[in-house]
């Protein structure tokens, strides 16, 4: 008679300790614990994400969920619009040489190598286009001029077009067309079995799929291409249209799509079979989108009602679990207070923040993550301080008084009082600092209304020595960074009309000279901003046009600015601090009317699944 183990094949592992790197599935005994264990299984979920910049359907996209590209498209009129996503926000990128909607694109190619392809832009068009990153550029024609609905595949360099609408001028819309692109120009290949448009296609050139080919009414055909022809292969369980496809041929997922109905419906394709996955939130049609069958994201679009949207949400398939970056509630202040200023290179955990309004305030708080507790006052009351340094080390310059008056005191906090210090060069209010408590700069501010300042000074420790100027003067921009990598976004100017007096300018410090950095979205005073010259974060601020507090959010990465998660409430005048990444940062106080709440970020973390305890007897 077999034993056991003749019986049971594989022996489960009897160990002391559970193992580093275990795959999912692998099960084996702990005899620390005396419980049998087992890594965890992948778990395929859709989650939302930040909301894209430009309301449009019909727009092409591809790359990875984290690097991805979306371009072209209706707003409902054509547009040149390219956005960038990184997984979390959006950033706007190059502009299309020419206004087209129903483009195609190299499904599998990257944010920085992307390729473009036909679409209608007046007239059914075989122009196409390749992007670098940064800007588009003419690379060729394709034979047959057609709106291609978001199908393709390949990369930039050897890309695959099938299908499509070709009317008018031909009699048909429901072209077979294939062509073949090596970088440069197209060949044409062997036709699709069945002609159709508004489907959905990626994969790579020499091994393409090719779903749905709705004419007069939606179906369920699929073809898979070997790199010369065309296989009928499973047929779609739902027959829909205006969807869109990511992954390879023998690994990749179908949503999106029309009748509404079913629009949420989303399905996984092996190469030959389908099978459902679930489904995302919302409900929506000639959506862009792209990535793989395990990291995918669904952007843009139109919604049954018919509405454009910016929606986006991301699907995984993962034995991890994804958090995402989000902001939560912190402990209040213990005085309410606007235009407060923050220690900016203080952390989440030992935050700093001092003086601010009504009037000229002196009350000083430190965070520890949790709560806020009251420190030593500040020798001169003032709001609208610039600051800079640690909880342990700070230092405060400039400011308005109580009368409203910019003043040039200079004051240094040691962990647990201020004294005071050598005066600024140039009284100021409204003004901004960053940097440390022996390396710290002042710049910008109210030098007397209406003027605004593009005075710097720089602080060693001991005395404040003017420096090269801001190149525009503005008050109540947002600051961080260090002397020698700083960044100044966005501010006041005075115009006339006040509707253009918030300005988009940001400006980057190398200790030295300053230059222009990647412009807001949108013009902001009051915004408050924290990390470093390439890795910041930007939050709330006041709009002049329209007139408003504004709880928006933005990332910086050195070159340009992405939508991330928007704070619970619109406000200005807040002092903030902390990280962009893991560690987390912090807004306090603000205003209107000064308010004493804390709104604390952070940023999205995957954490993989631990093993899971089986019961044992």
């Amino acid at each position: 008679m077999a034993g056991y183990n003749e019986i049971r094949g594989l022996r489960v592992k009897y160990l002391s300790d559970d193992p580093s790197g275990a795959e999912d599935g692998q099960v084996w005994y702990n005899s620390a614990t005396g419980t049998l264990r087992v890594q965890g299984i992948g778990v395929a979920a859709w989650s939302s994400s930040n909301d894209a910049l430009v309301a449009r359907d019909t727009a092409a996209s591809t790359g990875p969920q984290t690097s991805a590209l979306v371009f072209g498209g209706a707003t409902p009129s054509r547009t040149t619009a390219t956005e960038e996503y990184d997984g979390i926000g959006w950033a706007s990128g190059g502009v299309l040489p020419t206004a087209t909607t129903g483009m195609g694109s190299a499904r599998n190619a990257s944010q920085t190598a992307a390729l473009g392809m036909g679409g209608y832009d007046g007239a059914k068009t075989g122009a196409t286009f390749k992007y670098d990153g940064t800007s588009w550029t003419a690379a060729g024609t394709m034979g047959t001029p057609r709106q291609l609905y978001m199908v393709g595949g390949g990369t930039q360099t050897a890309a695959i077009t099938f299908g499509g609408d070709t009317y008018p001028p031909a009699p048909s819309r429901n072209t077979t067309a294939t062509e073949e692109y090596d970088g440069s120009s197209w060949t044409a290949a062997n036709s699709l079995g069945t002609g159709g448009y508004s489907g959905a296609g990626t994969g790579p050139q020499s091994a393409a799929v090719r779903m749905g080919a709705p004419s007069t009414s939606n179906n369920t055909v699929t073809e898979n291409f070997d790199g010369t022809n065309w296989t009928a292969s499973g047929t779609i369980p739902i027959s829909k249209s205006a969807m869109l496809a990511a992954g390879t041929q023998t690994a990749s997922i179908l949503f999106g799509g029309i009748p509404a109905p079913l629009s949420t419906t989303a399905l996984e394709y092996d190469g030959s079979t389908y099978s459902a996955i679930p489904s995302p939130a919302i409900s929506k049609y000639n959506n862009a989108g792209g990535g793989s069958s395990s990291a995918a994201f669904m952007s843009h679009g139109r919604t049954p009602a018919p509405a454009f949207v910016t929606t986006t949400e991301e699907y995984n398939f993962s034995a991890s679990t994804i958090t995402p970056a989000a902001w939560a509630s912190g402990g209040n202040l213990n005085t309410a207070r606007s235009y407060v200023t923050g220690a900016g290179q203080s952390t989440l955990t030992a935050g700093l923040v001092f003086g601010g309004g009504p009037g000229g305030k002196t009350e000083t708080e430190e965070y520890n993550g949790t709560s806020w507790s009251e420190s030593g006052d500040l020798a001169t009351g003032r709001n609208y301080i610039a600051g800079g340094g640690t909880q342990t080390a700070a230092f405060g310059a400039g400011g308005y008084n109580s009368g409203g008056t910019g003043v040039n005191n200079g004051e240094e906090y040691n962990g647990t009082s201020w004294s005071e210090t050598n005066d600024l060069n140039t009284a100021r209010g409204q003004t901004n600092g960053f940097g440390s408590q022996t390396a710290g700069v002042c710049a910008g501010g109210n030098a007397g209304s209406p003027s605004r300042s593009n005075a710097v000074e720089e602080y060693d420790g001991t005395n404040w020595t003017s420096v090269t100027g801001i190149p525009a003067g503005t008050g109540g921009a947002g600051a961080c960074g260090t002397l020698t990598a700083g960044l100044y976004v966005g501010g006041i100017t005075s115009p006339s009309p006040p509707s253009s007096r918030s300005v988009t300018a940001v400006y980057e410090y190398d200790g030295t000279n300053w230059t222009s950095g990647g412009a807001l979205p949108v013009g902001k005073s009051e915004l408050e901003v924290y990390g470093t010259q390439t890795n910041a974060m930007g939050a709330g601020g006041y709009t002049h046009s329209p007139a408003a507090y504004v709880n928006t959010t933005q990332k910086y990465d050195g070159s340009a600015w992405a939508n991330y998660p928007n704070m619970a409430t619109g406000r200005g005048g807040m002092a903030g601090a902390g990280t962009v990444d893991a560690s987390g940062g912090f807004f306090a106080g603000g205003t209107p009317g000064g308010v004493n709440t804390t709104e604390e970020f952070v940023a999205a973390d995957t954490e993989t699944i631990t093993a899971s305890t089986l019961t044992t007897s």
